[in-house]
């Protein structure tokens, strides 16, 4: 679920004000006392919402986060695309959404990169976490997609090498180099992609870090977290005694199809809530899968709750 949908009105514009500031002069000319005037409301009013500067930027970055999640979701269900013209816009979409927010990123990214291995050694946010798990099933799907199932051994080498070439065309795109141009880059991205693809699957060489080595892919349980266990771990547990236990027929069709949907759902940015509900309905009736399904239900409904109280703290 994605959390700015629940976010009551207030909040969501004291946000999209700041952002808009943040984003046209940096957030250090920005104060709060002029966040608050624009939105209507007194300095006070304002910092019951926030209790300081820092949390509503992390909050605005948050905010960014998963309205950029919500367009790349719309990408996902685009009729009429292919998989590598889907990836393709999605790459564009990731830029014109740095591009727009370029002062307030820079800001951002500065001081990400100073404090990072302090957050490193903090606890993770489950819903960061969750978010990342998430990501990188996307991602791994991503490349089965373009280049077959043969990829999976490589996936972690090429989201290094995503990322590495994203952080350094943004640089380069802010410092050195404005007028390259969103195409282009997309483009030159997808084709680095394709070419180093092409090349370990041609080569084969030994992966520099195995996709079951990854922390984001091999945890199961989360600090403080209600969510005890990724959902996709869950589900491919239900395919596999379903698939072991019940006998062939229609029972057992049925309900393969159904997994298949629910793990295909799970697996989207914003995964949506009405349809995994309903999916889970299809398995509740099958006495096999019991337990997993009363864990997959308590999960969502952690979930839910998280991001409903996480917005209603703040009222």
């Amino acid at each position: 679920m994605n959390p700015i949908h629940e976010m009551n009105e207030k909040k969501k514009l004291i946000i999209t004000t700041a952002l808009k500031l943040f984003s046209a002069k940096g957030s250090a000319a920005t104060s709060m006392q002029e966040i608050a005037e624009l939105c209507g409301m007194s300095k006070g009013s304002l910092y019951l919402m926030f209790k300081s500067k820092e949390e509503l930027e992390a909050s605005t970055l948050e905010y960014c986060m998963f309205a950029l999640i919500d367009e790349m979701t719309q990408i996902e269900h685009e009729a009429g695309l292919t998989s590598r013209e889907r990836l393709h816009r999605q790459i564009e979409t990731l830029l014109i959404h740095v591009s727009e927010l370029k002062e307030f990123l820079r800001v951002q990214l500065r001081s990400m990169m100073m404090d990072d291995e302090q957050k490193h050694g903090d606890k993770c946010n489950p819903q960061h976490r969750d978010l990342e798990v998430r990501t990188l099933h996307w991602f791994k799907g991503k490349l089965e997609d373009l280049y077959g199932p043969e990829i999976e051994p490589y996936t972690i080498d090429l989201i290094i090498l995503t990322h590495g070439l994203f952080l350094s065309y943004v640089k380069i795109w802010f410092t050195e180099m404005p007028s390259l141009t969103v195409a282009k880059m997309a483009t030159n991205m997808l084709q680095t992609i394709d070419y180093t693809a092409q090349g370990l699957l041609e080569h084969k060489p030994a992966p520099l870090i195995l996709l079951e080595h990854w922390p984001a892919w091999t945890s199961e349980s989360y600090a403080d977290s209600p969510m005890l266990r990724h959902p996709v771990h869950i589900i491919k547990q239900m395919q596999d005694i379903i698939t072991s236990d019940l006998q062939p027929g229609q029972l057992r069709t049925d309900a393969l199809e159904t997994i298949a949907i629910l793990k295909q759902e799970m697996m989207e940015f914003t995964p949506r809530r009405a349809i995994i509900l309903g999916m889970m309905h299809n398995l509740n009736h099958i006495p096999a899968i019991q337990p997993l399904h009363s864990e997959l239900q308590h999960i969502m409904d952690a979930m839910y709750s998280r991001f409903i109280q996480a917005d209603s703290s703040n009222q």
